[in-house]
């Protein structure tokens, strides 16, 4: 039997109007849950087809190289919506802990490793791919070698999702090593304490916020473009500063929009991204020139004071402890301080910057089928899967604009409903699962696993984890698109489902953070400690139980928001 099929089980009853139709006549046996932390969306066809190719590929590549106890993860679309199930390897008790023990050290080998492995060896192979990418002319070249680059790219893909699962277990591995160390030689500290030894180091996320916020900056300095963003909306603003002549700015944008503008506001890349719309970048910097002067690499410098405060007291309270236990210590402390800068730093190089390649070359397709009236919108590609694609590649007369605009159409549909957070057949209870790795896994994906079930919380109380210390009070802000980011105002507390790095922006103007989905390492958790906001992550239901507007209490010491 499986790990995930255990012996009782509780059949899932979906809403009446959420019809469910699996791809596999067997799969309602098994749990499926919702990933709202990469996927709080309805998924575009295209990045779960190829995401079916490539990554699923990708990740079979490093099960042998860690002995991963995650042999495979499946994924299924139901109603435009992602779940998941995780299949962990089978075998007898003693095979289990054997396999355990192996993974786990393959995996404290690599962590050893990890900065060299990085620097020298995955970095410069993914800058490679970037160049790659950057030598096909996309524009002018004809269709038989764009059908051969997509095929190109589309190997390279795999490589990086090799490349992302790679990376994961030592760097992960390497912070859970040293919070465990930490909270045993410190018994009344918490995890959090262990990330002020952590924080303040510069990453790819806060660099792009700093870029942003200096844009503001120049926009400030000017009255015709500080009015048009402040007048405009977002959609008219670019147009009324060409019409204006402002240039410098325009340049200056095009300039931010080129180094970091290859992201989605999402992990999908099937979704439009900041080149492609840069409105998400305007709706920031009409927050941003109504905010005074701040010096970013200043707070950056306090931040990265303060750890080394937190690390000198630490060594202080360890001096009578004997040297191995103070030189492990050490070793643990330098891991965990570069893998959590590469916990934002592989989400630039894979993720965007990357996959951000994959997505333009797949979105010239749609330019041209879109031109030769095959396809409605450009974008609308995406609403294709990648065999479909192959048919229109192939086949010069085949319209799938009917098709494809019916399913974005879906998704749109889709999108304002409240999706279940599990399906399928929910276990009773939970078998011993093989390995650290494994728990971490499902904790972060199959939450319903967790051994620790969450705390309730009552009327007046949302419980989740604690993000990010400190405390706020103010109105909450409910925004669940960064199309909404000009709502956002000083003083009001971020409520939204999930944080992608291209979020980061909303950092600088939030008082708190509350997000549904996440943890202790989620990008919303970590960049809200750089940042010195309080957060709550992982409270499930944040968005649903707060209102816009509604005055709340944000306790990030303790994982605990106040509604009042």
């Amino acid at each position: 039997m499986n790990a995930t099929q255990l012996t009782a089980s509780m059949r899932i009853t979906p809403p009446a109007d959420f019809p469910v139709s699996w791809k596999q006549p067997e799969d309602d046996q098994y749990h499926w849950t919702r990933d709202h932390e990469h996927l709080p969306e309805p998924i575009t066809p295209m990045f779960a087809s190829v995401s079916e190719l490539t990554a699923t590929e990708g990740y079979a590549r490093t099960v042998p190289v860690y002995d991963r106890a995650i042999i495979a993860r499946i994924d299924r679309t139901i109603n435009t919506y992602e779940y998941i199930r995780l299949v962990h390897f089978d075998g007898a008790p003693k095979e289990l802990a054997a396999r355990a023990q192996r993974s786990r050290e393959k995996i404290a080998a690599a962590t050893t490793r990890l900065a060299d492995i990085w620097e020298n060896e995955w970095r410069p192979e993914i800058e490679a791919m970037w160049a790659f990418w950057q030598s096909f002319d996309l524009d002018n070249a004809d269709m038989p070698a764009l059908c051969a680059h997509l095929e190109s790219s589309l190997a390279r893909a795999t490589r990086l999702y090799e490349l992302h699962y790679l990376i994961g277990p030592p760097m992960w591995f390497a912070i859970n090593e040293f919070e465990t160390i930490y909270c045993d030689l410190f018994p009344n500290a918490s995890r959090l304490d262990a990330h002020r030894l952590l924080q303040g180091f510069d990453n790819k996320t806060l660099e792009i916020g700093r870029a942003l916020w200096q844009l503001s900056r120049l926009a400030q300095a000017s009255p015709v473009v500080y009015q048009a963003l402040i007048v405009k909306p977002a959609a008219q603003a670019l147009a009324a500063l060409k019409e204006a002549g402002q240039t410098e700015f325009l340049g200056k944008l095009e300039a931010f929009l080129a180094a970091y503008g290859h992201r989605s506001s999402l992990w999908d890349w099937g979704y439009p991204s900041w080149a492609d719309d840069p409105t998400p970048v305007i709706n920031n910097l009409k927050n941003y020139v109504t905010q005074p002067d701040r010096d970013l690499l200043a707070e950056l410098a306090a931040a990265a004071a303060e750890r080394e405060e937190a690390i000198a007291q630490a060594h202080y309270e360890l001096r009578g402890y004997p040297r191995p236990v103070r030189e492990r210590f050490d070793k643990l402390l330098k891991a965990a301080q570069l893998a959590l800068v590469l916990t934002e730093n592989h989400t630039y190089y894979m993720d965007f910057n990357g996959f951000g390649w994959v997505h333009r070359v797949i979105r010239e397709f749609g330019k041209r089928f879109a031109t030769a009236g095959r396809l409605d919108q450009v974008n609308d590609v995406f609403y294709l899967s990648l065999q479909e694609l192959r048919q229109m590649m192939a086949a010069p007369s085949l319209n799938l604009a009917q098709l494809a605009a019916a399913r974005r159409i879906e998704a749109e549909r889709w999108a304002s409903y409240s999706e279940p957070p599990e399906l399928g057949a929910r276990p009773e209870t939970v078998e011993l699962v093989g390995s650290a790795d494994e728990r971490r896994m499902m904790r972060y994906v199959g939450r319903l696993y967790a051994a620790a079930p969450q705390a309730p919380s009552d009327s007046d109380t949302l419980r989740g984890q604690a993000g990010s210390a400190g405390k706020a009070r103010g109105p909450a802000r409910l925004i669940l698109s960064l199309a909404e980011a000009h709502r956002l105002q000083p003083g009001d507390i971020l409520v939204t489902t999930t944080t992608a790095p291209p979020w980061t922006p909303l950092f600088l103007t939030a008082a708190a953070i509350v997000t549904d989905a996440g943890g202790l390492l989620s990008h919303g958790a970590v960049v809200s400690r750089e940042y010195h906001i309080p957060a709550v992550v992982g409270t499930r239901n944040a968005t649903a139980r707060i209102t816009d507007g509604q005055m709340i209490q944000v306790d990030g010491d303790n994982g605990i928001v106040r509604l009042s």
